[in-house]
């Protein structure tokens, strides 16, 4: 078994290119070429079947890795143009998102800037709109030398970061490599199509019902001149990227979502309209899914980034359509149900139950919670029959959902008014401050444990990450210390806070981002801890399942599997008995659940 760098140069345009179009839109397009590929360091030119042949002839497939920098991008090369199947995969740019997630590109031309390597070369723009038999020998061989060299800086980064990753973590990569460069889930581009259709027809629906026409609700000045026609003063907030006063006109933004609510009924339907004409993505990413369908086998290839939230490390959404954000109700319902099981197979899907509770919890050292959820019983209603004074079961739904909001929201530090928000946005509910302070005053007391862990990591943790300590334990149990930038489970990548540092002033932390300064406080680390160890919890079951049913799709806290009728029982219960398992390192202090279901599509899998 041997580790291969591969890399392989295309035909582009300025406007056939990968800046313009999906990765696999652009790969299957009919224009698409290969000039060229270098495996460590031979490279050939020559046509797709010569290519294969000496891809081939100079590595082992069945049982090399293969090495590369945005691997998904050569992975689907290799396997759906010339139809090789590696035994590994290693992708050094999710290597990079764990290792370093202060910087701004991952590209290799700022890698190799940071690590001080030999500029990355700027040939390919030469080779602008040239197909490979219109360059002449001089040309492909600089062209060659150009490819060769970022074969070696791609193993330079390799050998830099391979110490950063255990197996596990490996896996891991290969496993979301795989989920876009095998494709097992298909799109049915009936179903895609008339949802497209129906999410058009809901933005024009809205726009019916205000005086505005689109022009006016795109342009934050021109929307602010139709409220203050409304007699309403446009809200604003300062913007975290420029530090100035901005139109506060988005979904997030309390202020604005409140007036869908305003007693005038001119006012609910422009900032309605506002809201479903603004936000296109539900619309572009139908078309997208629609044109995927369209494409090619019909197969849906799963773009995940490997540590694509900076901070916890959790997957992201990539190739412009978002995976991450398919969740059950709202306008992704439909694209869930598009996403189909090939024939004589099914969908089958495994969800992690209410894991960042389940951490939360164990972290802090909240015994009686963990104790309860060990039992089976349901924290949600639980906490809602202290809330309401009577006995909430999944029947009360208005109630539990309640307590689901508070206990998911309270145990990372809201505030009064802070909760109260959440619980207008989340549960629809409108609960007075006074109220809304009782509840989170309420929430405090049942679960001292959880208030004492933000104390520590404001009091103990975030000193000891400004001192460079590598030896102080974070959660109660000691799974995670500090590791001089932040905190990890060795040998696991961890959470960092580049350049952390304390405002004497203001009594506040910060720390360096992509995007600049983000404040940092005892609540924060507790929720960044909670989702950092979820993410390492449902990952290892995920690789678990993965050796056996390979995974095609992972949506936040769920398993997606495409599995032969015939094996769907044996499925169902491999894979619950997986996700009913924690790893070793926190089995005894974390009970886990699941809830596993199949069916033709997603959408009906659960």
């Amino acid at each position: 078994m041997a580790a291969r760098v591969i890399d392989f140069e295309t035909y582009y345009t300025k406007d056939y290119s990968l800046s313009k179009m999906q990765t696999d839109e652009y790969i299957l397009d009919p224009r698409f070429e290969i000039i060229l590929v270098a495996v460590d360091d031979k490279w050939f030119s020559g046509t797709h079947t010569e290519i294969a042949n000496f891809i081939r002839s100079n590595t082992d497939p069945q049982n090399d890795t293969f090495i590369a920098h945005n691997a998904i991008f050569d992975g689907f090369i290799l396997t759906q143009v010339l139809g090789i199947r590696p035994a590994r995969w290693v992708d050094t740019l999710g290597m990079a998102r764990a290792v370093l997630p202060e910087l701004k590109s991952h590209g290799l031309a700022a890698l190799a800037k940071y690590y001080d390597l030999v500029d990355k070369g700027t040939y390919v723009t030469s080779a602008l709109g040239m197909r490979r038999e219109a360059l002449r020998f001089s040309d492909l061989s600089e062209y060659a030398a150009y490819c060769l060299h970022d074969v070696a800086l791609t193993r330079a980064l390799y050998d830099k970061l391979s110490p950063f990753f255990p197996p596990q973590e490996l896996a891991i990569l290969d496993m979301t490599v795989r989920m876009f460069t095998e494709p097992r889930l298909l799109l049915d581009a009936e179903a895609l199509d008339a949802h497209h259709k129906a999410e058009i027809a809901r933005k024009e629906e809205l726009l019916t019902r205000c005086t505005a026409d689109k022009s006016q609700l795109m342009s934050n000045p021109k929307l602010a001149e139709q409220l203050r026609a409304l007699g309403v003063e446009p809200p604003t907030k300062i913007s975290a990227r420029t530090g100035k006063e901005t139109f506060a006109f988005a979904k997030a933004d309390a202020a604005f979502t409140a007036l869908l609510e305003h007693e005038d009924p001119n006012v609910q339907a422009l900032v309605a309209a506002r809201l479903g004409v603004k936000s296109t993505t539900a619309e572009t990413r139908a078309l997208r899914m629609l044109n995927t369908a369209q494409r090619g086998t019909g197969k849906f290839p799963v773009a995940l980034n490997y540590w694509g939230a900076k901070t916890t490390g959790r997957l992201s959404g990539g190739n412009k359509v978002n995976a991450q954000n398919f969740v059950a109700r709202g306008p992704s319902a439909g694209i869930r149900k598009a996403i189909i099981a090939p024939p004589g197979h099914l969908v089958v899907v495994g969800d992690s139950a209410n894991i960042e509770l389940r951490v939360a919890m164990a972290c802090a050292g909240q015994t009686d919670a963990i104790e309860k959820l060990r039992a089976g019983v349901d924290l949600y209603c639980d906490f809602a029959s202290k809330i309401f004074g009577f006995e909430v079961t999944k029947d009360h739904k208005p109630e539990r959902f309640l307590g689901k909001v508070a206990m998911l929201s309270l145990q990372y530090g809201a505030g009064g008014p802070k909760f109260r928000e959440i619980v207008r946005l989340l549960a629809k509910q409108d609960i007075d401050l006074g109220r809304a302070f009782d509840i989170v005053e309420l929430y405090r007391g049942v679960h001292s444990k959880v208030r004492d862990l933000w104390y520590r990591c404001d009091n103990v943790v975030l000193p000891a990450i400004n001192n460079g300590r590598l030896d102080v334990k974070v959660d109660v149990n000691g799974w995670f210390y500090t590791i001089g930038e932040g905190f990890s489970h060795p040998p696991l990548p961890g959470v960092k806070y580049p350049d952390l540092a304390r405002d004497p002033l203001k009594n506040e932390w910060s720390y360096q981002t992509s995007k600049g300064r983000v404040n940092i406080y005892g609540g924060k680390i507790v929720e960044n801890l909670s989702q950092h160890m979820a993410r390492h919890v449902v990952m290892w079951q995920t690789a678990a399942i993965n050796e056996v049913y390979p995974v095609s799709l992972s949506v936040h806290d769920e398993v997606v599997c495409v599995v032969p009728e015939k094996e769907v029982e044996e499925c169902v219960k491999y894979m619950t008995a997986v996700l009913s398992t924690a790893p070793a390192w926190c089995r005894a202090e974390l009970p886990v659940a699941c809830e596993v279901g199949y069916g033709p599509s997603y959408g009906s899998a659960k």
